[in-house]
Protein backbone atom coordinates (compact mmCIF):
# COMPACT_ATOMS: atom_id res chain seq x y z
CA UNK A 1 0.00 0.00 0.00
CA UNK A 2 2.69 2.70 0.77
CA UNK A 3 4.59 1.71 -2.52
CA UNK A 4 1.05 2.15 -4.63
CA UNK A 5 0.80 5.72 -2.29
CA UNK A 6 4.15 6.56 -3.31
CA UNK A 7 3.88 6.00 -6.77
CA UNK A 8 0.51 7.93 -6.66
CA UNK A 9 2.18 11.05 -5.22
CA UNK A 10 5.29 10.74 -7.55
CA UNK A 11 2.44 10.53 -10.52
CA UNK A 12 0.74 13.46 -9.25
CA UNK A 13 3.57 15.60 -8.65
CA UNK A 14 5.06 15.03 -11.99
CA UNK A 15 1.69 15.55 -14.05
CA UNK A 16 0.98 19.25 -11.75
CA UNK A 17 4.92 20.05 -12.74
CA UNK A 18 3.89 19.52 -16.69
CA UNK A 19 0.72 21.02 -16.61
CA UNK A 20 2.46 24.37 -15.24
CA UNK A 21 3.45 26.64 -18.10
CA UNK A 22 7.24 27.64 -17.81
CA UNK A 23 8.15 30.85 -16.68
CA UNK A 24 9.45 32.75 -19.33
CA UNK A 25 12.03 35.23 -17.80
CA UNK A 26 11.47 39.26 -17.61
CA UNK A 27 14.61 39.80 -20.19
CA UNK A 28 13.04 37.80 -23.01
CA UNK A 29 9.57 39.04 -22.42
CA UNK A 30 10.74 42.43 -23.04
CA UNK A 31 13.10 41.64 -25.78
CA UNK A 32 9.59 39.64 -27.35
CA UNK A 33 7.67 42.54 -26.92
CA UNK A 34 10.11 45.19 -28.42
CA UNK A 35 10.37 42.67 -31.39
CA UNK A 36 6.53 42.66 -31.80
CA UNK A 37 6.51 46.27 -31.95
CA UNK A 38 9.14 46.61 -34.33
CA UNK A 39 7.97 44.04 -36.86
CA UNK A 40 4.39 45.06 -36.31
CA UNK A 41 6.08 48.79 -37.46
CA UNK A 42 8.11 47.68 -40.64
CA UNK A 43 4.46 45.72 -41.69
CA UNK A 44 2.52 49.02 -41.34
CA UNK A 45 5.53 50.99 -43.13
CA UNK A 46 5.53 51.93 -47.35
CA UNK A 47 7.44 49.37 -48.67
CA UNK A 48 6.85 46.26 -46.44
CA UNK A 49 6.84 43.07 -47.96
CA UNK A 50 5.39 39.51 -47.64
CA UNK A 51 8.30 38.50 -45.70
CA UNK A 52 7.96 41.33 -43.19
CA UNK A 53 4.40 40.00 -42.33
CA UNK A 54 5.98 36.64 -42.44
CA UNK A 55 8.68 37.56 -39.36
CA UNK A 56 5.96 39.46 -37.57
CA UNK A 57 3.54 36.44 -37.36
CA UNK A 58 6.66 33.59 -36.83
CA UNK A 59 6.86 35.92 -33.29
CA UNK A 60 3.08 34.60 -32.74
CA UNK A 61 1.89 31.41 -30.92
CA UNK A 62 0.10 28.69 -33.51
CA UNK A 63 -3.47 29.13 -31.54
CA UNK A 64 -2.53 32.89 -31.10
CA UNK A 65 -5.61 35.52 -30.15
CA UNK A 66 -5.84 39.15 -30.46
CA UNK A 67 -8.68 40.80 -28.52
CA UNK A 68 -10.04 44.22 -28.76
CA UNK A 69 -13.13 44.76 -27.57
CA UNK A 70 -13.83 47.57 -28.64
CA UNK A 71 -13.15 47.10 -32.71
CA UNK A 72 -15.01 43.93 -32.53
CA UNK A 73 -13.75 40.96 -30.63
CA UNK A 74 -11.32 38.25 -30.60
CA UNK A 75 -9.42 37.03 -34.06
CA UNK A 76 -7.21 34.22 -34.73
CA UNK A 77 -3.91 34.45 -35.86
CA UNK A 78 -4.95 32.73 -39.34
CA UNK A 79 -8.01 35.59 -40.32
CA UNK A 80 -5.18 38.75 -39.00
CA UNK A 81 -2.54 36.74 -41.18
CA UNK A 82 -5.07 36.53 -44.24
CA UNK A 83 -6.25 40.21 -43.68
CA UNK A 84 -2.40 41.47 -43.19
CA UNK A 85 -1.62 40.49 -46.83
CA UNK A 86 -4.66 41.52 -48.61
CA UNK A 87 -3.83 44.98 -47.05
CA UNK A 88 -0.39 44.47 -48.54
CA UNK A 89 -1.07 43.09 -51.19
CA UNK A 90 -3.74 46.17 -51.80
CA UNK A 91 -0.92 48.87 -51.06
CA UNK A 92 -2.84 50.20 -47.86
CA UNK A 93 0.68 49.74 -45.91
CA UNK A 94 2.00 53.42 -46.53
CA UNK A 95 3.57 54.85 -43.11
CA UNK A 96 6.53 56.84 -43.26
CA UNK A 97 8.14 55.85 -39.82
CA UNK A 98 6.94 53.98 -36.95
CA UNK A 99 3.48 53.48 -35.92
CA UNK A 100 3.89 52.91 -32.11
CA UNK A 101 6.89 53.81 -29.52
CA UNK A 102 6.50 51.67 -26.12
CA UNK A 103 6.38 53.86 -23.92
CA UNK A 104 6.24 51.95 -20.30
CA UNK A 105 5.96 48.03 -19.90
CA UNK A 106 5.91 46.28 -16.38
CA UNK A 107 6.28 42.62 -16.62
CA UNK A 108 4.34 40.09 -15.03
CA UNK A 109 4.09 35.57 -15.19
CA UNK A 110 4.43 35.27 -18.67
CA UNK A 111 2.98 38.48 -19.61
CA UNK A 112 3.20 42.18 -20.02
CA UNK A 113 1.63 45.13 -19.52
CA UNK A 114 2.23 47.59 -22.45
CA UNK A 115 1.83 51.18 -22.79
CA UNK A 116 2.49 52.35 -26.25
CA UNK A 117 2.09 55.97 -28.08
CA UNK A 118 0.52 56.14 -31.37
CA UNK A 119 3.14 58.41 -33.19
CA UNK A 120 0.41 59.75 -35.55
CA UNK A 121 -2.46 61.10 -32.46
CA UNK A 122 -0.17 60.84 -30.14
CA UNK A 123 -2.59 58.76 -28.01
CA UNK A 124 -1.72 56.51 -25.83
CA UNK A 125 -2.65 52.94 -25.65
CA UNK A 126 -2.76 49.63 -23.07
CA UNK A 127 -2.29 46.18 -24.66
CA UNK A 128 -1.42 43.27 -22.46
CA UNK A 129 0.59 40.74 -24.04
CA UNK A 130 0.64 37.05 -23.09
CA UNK A 131 3.58 34.05 -24.02
CA UNK A 132 3.59 30.82 -23.68
CA UNK A 133 7.06 29.34 -24.51
CA UNK A 134 8.94 31.76 -26.69
CA UNK A 135 5.76 32.60 -28.67
CA UNK A 136 3.19 35.77 -27.74
CA UNK A 137 -0.40 33.50 -27.44
CA UNK A 138 -2.41 36.51 -26.79
CA UNK A 139 -2.55 40.28 -27.04
CA UNK A 140 -5.20 42.00 -25.68
CA UNK A 141 -5.84 45.46 -26.43
CA UNK A 142 -7.86 48.24 -23.57
CA UNK A 143 -8.09 51.59 -25.76
CA UNK A 144 -10.60 53.10 -27.87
Amino acid sequence: MRRLAGFLALLLSATIALAAPAEVPEPRIKQLVSAVNEASNRVMRAGSSARDVDALFNLYADDFVYVHSAYGGEYSRQLLYDNSMKNLEAGRYKLEGDRYTIVNMIVGLNAAAVERVESKSGKHHLSVFEFEGDKVSRITEYWK
